[in-house]
């Protein structure tokens, strides 16, 4: 796990690395760094035990982030994994394996990941609400995001590999990208290899590590994201830096129909950071109070957060 020097604090370590612990991918090289990290100062313990005892008080992270009942890890001990004596496996629901994809549409509903391999093997993961659209000709091979998030691995191919969103597009021979389309607003990230994108009027290249935001009738913004958060999504978590409860409640309304509300402007300004499952909004409001000076009214479809009276 790679973290950023500043603004970084202990108790982001921590969280981090909790979530790390219990994610799908857990290798060994993340366990040796892990007791490397709680050995490089006392406080990175205390720290761990903070950010465990606010993950036992909102009853962990949800294995699953689709809608169906959660299970939680068995036999798991703060201690243990401190001590590196007991390894933490969770079964997570998007490992469904790569499905064989035949041209045509591909699409996910509130909740639902997937993951398909396409004629070329060129291997796309779609996001919550997400649709996509994929054909393949002698000359070129063409993706179509409709709405939505997608992952696309590139198998390389004489064939270029053009992705349309929108009045754009984004051209290459292999790599790796993330597009997401909401509405107007499209974002190509090129996470592995550089990619030409492409608009009525103009062309840039994208280099590795690179991002484009655009929107008709606004001047393109480019950045460099952290692309370990960025990827997140792909193993059912969400990772929010310094953002408000507003903007973290629009990104995990978008894995649930049981609808998280901010009440009051005050709330909704306030600030956080951490690591989060997606599709278990009780459990992040929870989180929130422990946190935050918020409190929480949950009905059957509607989780409330308001600032603490």
């Amino acid at each position: 796990m790679i973290f950023r020097s500043k603004p970084e604090t202990m108790n982001r370590q921590a969280a981090d690395w909790l979530a790390r612990l219990h994610a799908d991918d857990r290798s060994s090289q993340d366990e040796a760094a892990f007791h490397a990290w709680l050995k490089a100062d006392p406080s990175h313990a205390r720290a761990f035990e903070n950010a465990s005892t606010i993950w036992d008080a909102v009853g962990g992270l949800r294995d699953d982030p689709r809608p169906v009942p959660s299970r939680q890890p068995e036999g798991v001990s703060r201690r243990a994994v401190m001590a590196g004596g007991a390894g933490l496996v969770l079964t997570c629901g998007l490992g469904l394996g790569w499905q064989q994809a035949r041209a045509g549409v591909y699409e996910t509903g509130v909740g639902e990941q997937r993951r398909f391999v396409l004629d070329d093997h060129t291997r796309i993961m779609l996001d919550t609400s997400t649709r996509v659209r994929f054909t393949a000709s002698p000359s070129r091979r063409l993706l179509t995001l409709t709405s939505g998030r997608v992952d696309v691995e590139i198998a390389r191919d004489l064939r270029p590999f053009v992705i349309e969103a929108g009045d754009r597009s984004a051209v290459t021979q292999s790599g790796r990208l993330d597009l997401r389309r909401d509405g107007d607003v499209v974002l190509i990230t090129a996470v592995q290899g550089k990619a030409q994108v492409q608009s009525a009027d103009a062309r840039v290249e994208l280099a590795a590590g690179h991002r484009i935001a655009m929107q008709p009738g606004r001047q393109d913004k480019f950045d460099r994201p952290e692309i370990e958060d960025l990827v997140a999504w792909q193993s059912g978590r969400l990772a929010f830096r310094d953002e408000t409860v507003v903007q973290a409640v629009t990104e995990m309304n978008r894995y649930s129909t049981r609808e998280l509300v901010v009440a009051d402007s005050h709330a909704a300004a306030l600030r956080l950071s951490g690591v989060y499952r997606v599709g278990d909004p009780e459990a992040f409001a929870r989180s929130l109070s422990v946190l935050l000076p918020v409190e929480i009214a949950v009905e059957p479809d509607v989780i409330r957060i308001a600032t603490a009276r």
